[in-house]
C-alpha cells in the first residue's frame, strides 16, 4: 500500500498544492478563486469518497457471504 500513496502525493497531492499556492498569490481579491477551487474539490472528493466507501462496503458484504457459503462446502465436504 505505500507504492500506490507514495504515487498518489507525487503525482497529484503536491502538484496540487503547488497549484493552489499559486493561485492564491494571483488571486488579489481575497483568495475567491482559491476558496472556490478548493470549495469545488472538496465537494468532488467527499462525493467521491462517498461512492468508494459504498461500494467497498458492499464488498465486503459480498465477500462474507461468500466466505460462509465456502466454509459450508468445507464443513460438507469433510463430514463425507
Amino acid at each position: 500500500m505505500v507504492g500506490p500513496s507514495i504515487i498518489f502525493y507525487i503525482f497529484f497531492a503536491v502538484p496540487y498544492i503547488f497549484l493552489m499556492y499559486w493561485l492564491v498569490k494571483q488571486d488579489k481579491k481575497k483568495y475567491v478563486w482559491g476558496l472556490a477551487i478548493v470549495t469545488v474539490i472538496a465537494v468532488i472528493g467527499i462525493i467521491v469518497s462517498l461512492k468508494a466507501s459504498k461500494v467497498a462496503i458492499e464488498n465486503y458484504k459480498q465477500h462474507q457471504i461468500d466466505a460462509r457459503e465456502i466454509e459450508r462446502e468445507n464443513q460438507l465436504d469433510s463430514l463425507k
